[in-house]
């Protein structure tokens, strides 16, 4: 696993938790309470799945 493997998840989960509208950024369709939340929690879901890769980052060496 690499840096990189922890970056994506990670940059994109803290744009969608901090600016769930970019994702309707040139879309005709507007965003609604509804959908601004539901992208919030996907943000924090990735954002958990890239510190869950952060710590097996860390950890592994150390089991070696």
């Amino acid at each position: 696993m690499s840096w990189i493997d922890i970056a994506i998840p990670g940059v994109v989960g803290l744009i969608l938790m901090l600016w769930p509208q970019s994702m309707f950024v040139g879309a005709k369709v507007e965003p609604d309470k509804k959908r601004i939340r539901l992208l919030k929690k996907c943000g924090v879901g990735l954002l958990v799945i890239a510190g869950a890769f952060l710590i097996v980052k860390l950890i592994d060496p150390m089991m070696r």
